[in-house]
């Protein structure tokens, strides 16, 4: 119990200088588009960097596992959304649906087996003008009866510092370093830690950087995790995550309002279970409302009486 109202304390913090903050109309309508934002890649990329969208633009995103087709017996399928209220702070959701795809012998049903819910508030003016930092606090809950190997079982509260740096020299490239604690807790939804996974409260720290030319962007982190500091298990991990996405060309996609993107990713972990090395492909979809938003706002007003 005591745990659940640190974490209510820490969500309750976050939003109080987010909706004290709120900007105006103009602001947001004046709001300049800031280099591409990089959103956080789940088993490539699980750092919050310290970048938001325009204020008052919501991003909707969906992220099909195609290769699931040949690999289990359903489907998963990760949609969601990001919506910055500000231009300090971020609400993020994303929820995990599967189905049975009857290429194979299994039925697994379908359903919702896994919910993300989190915040990010951005540090503007504390290290500028050199770097920028962030603080985000991301949970995640199983729900339902989900196959036992979508989830690992247990909610996981993450509460991360994340800083960045652009090059002067070299505007292509960006450098970060985040640490983070994975506060975990069992449920009753059945699941399986996946490879070199913590099977415990755990302490992570993680560096690297991202090179963006354009329609290309090159990611690079190395992570170190371990039990030991707030467990006292002796447990460490190592992982190193390379990966490069292909911004999809508007022409090559009839000119769609949909950005897709294309990712490819050679992870390796060492640890407990081992070492791995493999390699992963993605294929994410986002729109972006920002637009939309504004035009709502502009026909509000003028429907508004003088």
């Amino acid at each position: 119990m005591f745990r659940h109202l640190i974490h209510f304390a820490i969500l309750s913090l976050a939003a109080v200088p987010a909706w004290a903050q709120m900007v105006p109309e103009e602001s947001v309508k004046s709001a300049q588009m800031p280099p591409t934002v990089f959103a956080r890649l789940r088993g490539l990329l699980d750092i919050e960097l310290p970048q938001l969208d325009p204020p008052g633009t919501v991003t909707v995103f969906l992220h099909p596992h195609f290769s699931d087709l040949v690999r289990r017996d359903y489907m998963r399928v990760d949609g969601g959304f990001r919506w910055a209220l500000n231009d300090h702070f971020e609400l993020n959701s994303e929820a995990a649906a599967f189905f049975t795809h009857g290429l194979r012998h299994g039925n697994e049903g379908y359903g919702i087996g896994d919910l993300r819910l989190g915040t990010k508030y951005i540090f503007q003016e504390w290290l500028r003008p050199d770097f920028e930092a962030s603080v985000a606090y991301n949970v995640e809950l199983p729900i339902g009866r989900p196959p036992i190997d979508l989830t690992d079982g247990h909610n996981h509260y993450v509460p991360s510092f994340a800083i960045q740096h652009r090059s002067d020299r070299n505007p292509h490239l960006t450098t970060f370093a985040s640490t983070s604690l994975d506060l975990i807790g069992p449920v009753t939804v059945p699941g399986t830690f996946s490879f070199n996974e913590p099977h415990h409260d755990s302490f992570s720290l993680s560096v690297g950087g991202v090179y963006d030319v354009g329609q290309l962007k090159w990611t690079l982190s190395g992570t170190y995790a371990t039990t030991a500091i707030i467990s006292g298990t002796p447990d460490n991990f190592f992982y190193l995550y390379p990966s490069v996405l292909w911004y999809v060309p508007k022409k090559l996609t009839l000119n769609s309002k949909t950005q897709w993107i294309l990712v490819l990713g050679t992870p390796l972990t060492w640890g407990p279970d081992g070492y791995q090395f493999k390699v992963t492909t993605r294929v994410r979809a986002e729109i972006t409302f920002r637009q939309v938003m504004d035009k709502l706002r502009l026909t509000k007003s003028r429907g508004s009486p003088p």
